[in-house]
């Protein structure tokens, strides 16, 4: 007796969903509690040495996957955009699109609760001990490691970025123009922002299948 051919071609090319699914397409996690995004928010600002932001990302997509890399590179443009710092813009975009206005309060209150205790602390012994030999040197050697943490947060959100020359474009402008230039960056963004959500919107409606 022979085997049915399309029986045994479904069965060999059923692949299970789990190694289908890729990292900018994963399961919807559920919604986390304000409880969760204080414990959350508040280990990123006790462990954030040399900038939260690459630890703020690291918590947020590949911790907690509430956002992916996608997601997240969209997001930090708006947060830099708001007023106050970056992280704390981000703190109160997630913690209001998932608990509403007591989730912005206690995301962004777990963000600055143990900071804030350790910047009192430090801020006295600055005081006393600040000026001496070791601490200087100590002082040397942590920045060269927040400058690494920078730079490999911002090739993970080039990683996430659209494979087309207007977004490689838009990106090198922005740098030349707050890097090099050193122009303010609500200018350059304010300039550079509105080119690039119309270039984004005519690269879309290109790409649309026609009905």
């Amino acid at each position: 007796m022979s085997a049915d051919p399309d029986r045994h071609a479904n069965s060999t090319s059923h692949v299970p969903d789990d190694l289908n699914t890729s990292p900018d397409t994963m399961p919807p996690v559920p919604r986390p509690t304000c409880r969760e995004l204080a414990v959350a928010f508040g280990t990123v600002g006790a462990t954030g040495f040399g900038g939260v932001l690459p630890w703020a990302r690291r918590m947020v997509v590949d911790q907690r996957r509430w956002l992916n890399d996608r997601e997240f590179a969209e997001l930090l443009p708006l947060a830099q955009l708001l007023p106050g710092p970056n992280v704390a813009n981000i703190a109160t975009i997630l913690g209001r699109r998932f608990r509403g206005p007591r989730g912005a309060f206690a995301a962004v209150a777990g963000l600055y609760f143990c900071p804030t205790i350790v910047i009192i602390l430090i801020g006295f012994a600055y005081a006393r001990w600040g000026q001496t030999p070791l601490v200087q040197h100590l002082l040397s050697g942590l920045m060269p490691a927040a400058t690494g943490l920078v730079i490999a947060t911002s090739l993970r959100l080039l990683g996430a970025l659209e494979r087309h020359w207007s977004t490689l474009t838009f990106a090198a402008a922005t740098f030349i123009g707050s890097f090099v230039l050193g122009l303010p960056l609500l200018i350059v963004l304010g300039v550079l922002g509105p080119c690039a959500i119309v270039a984004a919107y005519r690269s879309a409606r290109l790409q649309r299948p026609a009905p």
